[in-house]
């Protein structure tokens, strides 16, 4: 399972700072691994502007999680009380991935699309049509193909992580996009690992 957080910055908090507690090297449990963060650049894509993503075990790390920040341990531990200061966690997501590729490269620019996935679309179709799209495309790799659990998470329910050298790379991709069809994106922001976006 990904759970992605869903991140904001405060505008009351100075930017160094908010990039120093933001990449939440406050946690480090060998259970749970940063698979994907990402921050928004030049503005392009929806709000909110940043997405953390966490590989974890499933459903289980989820009551595990909420027993370590509701225990003494977590109250105490002054690095993570101020991440969560710094970060605005405007939401949480639970997601199956439904395709993965080669692990996100930190110098990457990189896409997501949020894309409608219904009940009775399986994994295995929405595996072959991204797959498809990104062996026609030289240039674009996909990381990651991932499905809302049920109704834990933001609409449209689907995201599909993309990552290219550069923007000459991104623009054939982004203009051979096709209109419409199953898993047409209803949004796609560009994004930079966390702290090389540009605002």
């Amino acid at each position: 399972m990904i759970y992605v957080e869903y991140i904001e910055r405060d505008r009351f908090m100075p930017l160094d700072i908010f990039r120093h507690l933001g990449d939440q090297s406050a946690w480090t449990d060998p259970e749970d691994k940063l698979v994907g963060s990402f921050g928004r650049t030049m503005r392009l894509g929806p709000m909110p502007s940043y997405l953390a993503f966490w590989e974890c075990s499933g459903m289980r790390r989820m009551d595990e999680w909420e027993a370590h920040f509701k225990s003494p341990a977590a109250a105490h531990d002054r690095a993570e009380r101020a991440t969560h200061a710094a970060i605005h966690l405007q939401r949480g997501g639970c997601y199956d991935v439904a395709a993965r590729g080669p692990a996100v490269q930190r110098a990457g620019l990189h896409v997501i699309e949020y894309f409608a996935v219904g009940a009775a679309d399986s994994d295995a179709a929405l595996a072959r049509h991204f797959k498809a799209r990104a062996k026609g495309q030289k240039g674009a790799t996909l990381n990651f193909v991932l499905r809302r659990i049920g109704a834990l998470g933001p609409p449209p329910g689907g995201l599909a992580v993309w990552s290219f050298a550069d923007y000459v790379a991104l623009a054939p991709f982004e203009r051979a996009r096709p209109d419409g069809g199953p898993f047409a994106p209803t949004e796609v922001g560009v994004y930079r690992w966390f702290g090389q976006e540009v605002l």
